[in-house]
């Protein structure tokens, strides 16, 4: 089933960001407190990033703040805040992109950390300056925190430091299964058999499958630094040697292919899916062996359970459908509309200005007695200027005319961007043409954004094969 739906009112974001799953949100939450308290929980959207830096991680890499930027392009944001500059960006560019961003679509970016708070400047220049400093000072910090970090971590997993000495030795409530973990990745060579490991460790371990796979290529756990050459820790205790390391990374071909089938899967979940029957948020699932991904909601109802390779091709095909109901002619139609209006208001100009032109050549003719110096005449300059204001104002036909020209081959381009768009960038259509997806056990609903030249559209179609009828 598809509807169409009004556009709610722009929300007030609190954005927060720590570079680290050791660090939290308190202090930042506590920040922007006494502003949250100003609205009503309808108009409040939190954005959370944990553990991501804004100096190694890109845009494409922040889903949250790329659905913050998707969502200030559909006008959707009103005002932003900020612990301060770095928890958006720290890199220099990213930081004017985002700022000259907000500065088109009316975003204000307001930042909670000092006193009573303070507002981003509205000058480019002065942003771009902080933007530098941050940029800079963040890169700096990064470098030495990662320095310090990989020869001196907080912690370790199957370590335990001594504070007084910086000695890292071995934990013995997790030292025999480390053991036994670093013999099961020797003997994997499927990805079935990485998994199983995986599965069974990350139990015994108590950690993340993340954690294990990393655990495998970093060289702390050999007793060494290998960032700029072979540097031994003498302060750690290794659970291998330098050499069982080394054949350890022949494993490498197994677990870098599984970890892209794994990201692969992970970059299926592209959409916001709710439940029908609860409206929750569906959780989203994936096997790496099966390499399946899907949404399921797990509130005690009748199941809802959809497959990505199901759904995309639901949302596919809608957003086929969007774009063929897209009411070109009713557009082209406006635009000539339009353009009429404009040359019946410029031909009222151009016929009283011809006036004025009838009404000083009479004045020069009448009430001239010496022509040597006609072009010093004053009703000479004032005819002048009207001529170019003819001239002006017949430019203008001319260019609307072309514009208009140019909007019925601009239809057709847009049309077929649309579509290419469909293919290459489903989440970003999406997020422009479709409000929200719910999920039935036997039904998909979708809401489309209401807009104007979207006609003889359906509210209820069947996906039958590859195809909505």
């Amino acid at each position: 089933m598809v509807q169409t739906i009004k556009n709610k009112n722009k929300y007030k974001v609190f954005f927060r960001r720590v570079s680290t799953i050791n660090q939290d949100l308190a202090m930042q939450e506590s920040a922007d407190a006494m502003y949250r308290e100003n609205y009503i929980p309808d108009e409040v959207l939190i954005m959370n990033e944990d553990g991501v830096s804004a100096n190694k991680l890109d845009i494409e890499k922040r889903p949250q703040m790329k659905k913050l930027i998707q969502m200030i392009i559909n006008d959707q944001v009103d005002i932003i805040y900020a612990f301060d500059r770095s928890r958006l960006f720290r890199d220099f560019y990213e930081s004017n992109y985002f700022v000259s961003l907000c500065k088109k679509h009316k975003v204000k970016i307001f930042f909670t950390s000092s006193g009573n708070g303070q507002q981003a400047t509205d000058s480019t220049l002065l942003e771009g300056v902080m933007n530098i400093v941050s940029d800079v000072e963040g890169k700096n910090i990064a470098r030495r925190t990662e320095e310090a970090r990989k020869r001196y971590p907080p912690r370790k997993l199957g370590y335990i430091k001594q504070k007084e000495t910086k000695q890292y030795s071995m934990d013995p409530a997790k030292k025999d299964n480390l053991f036994l973990y670093f013999s099961a990745i020797k003997e994997v060579t499927t990805h079935k058999d990485l998994e199983k490991a995986l599965k069974q460790f990350k139990k015994i371990l108590k950690t993340t499958p993340n954690q294990l796979l990393k655990i495998v290529n970093d060289p702390f756990y050999a007793g060494y630094d290998l960032t700029t050459g072979k540097n031994k820790l003498s302060h750690v205790d290794p659970y291998l040697s330098y050499e069982e390391f080394q054949k350890l990374q022949a494993k490498n071909a197994v677990i870098i292919s599984y970890q892209e089938i794994e990201q692969s899967l992970k970059n299926q979940d592209i959409y916001d899916v709710y439940c029908g029957i609860c409206r929750k948020p569906m959780k989203f699932h994936f096997n790496v062996l099966d390499q399946k991904a899907w949404y399921s909601c797990s509130s005690k109802h009748p199941k809802s359970l959809i497959a990505t390779e199901d759904l995309s091709p639901i949302i596919n095909k809608s957003l086929e459908k969007i774009i063929e109901h897209l009411d070109t002619e009713d557009l082209l139609k406006d635009s000539r509309h339009f353009f009429h209006l404009l040359r019946k208001s410029i031909e009222i100009e151009l016929k009283a200005l011809e006036i004025k032109k009838h009404y000083l050549m009479e004045k020069i003719i009448l009430e001239t007695d010496d022509f040597s110096n006609w072009r010093e005449n004053t009703h000479y300059v004032d005819l002048n200027k009207l001529e170019n204001e003819q001239k002006e104002f017949l430019n203008q036909i001319e260019e609307k005319k072309d514009l208009l020209l140019e909007n019925e081959s601009l239809v057709g381009l847009i049309k077929d961007y649309l579509h290419k768009s469909r293919q290459a960038n489903p989440f970003f259509l999406t997020s422009v043409l479709i409000r929200s997806l719910f999920v039935y056990p036997n039904e998909v609903n979708i809401e489309v954004s209401k807009f104007d030249y979207l006609q003889d559209f359906q509210s209820q179609y069947i996906f039958n094969g590859d195809d909505l009828l």
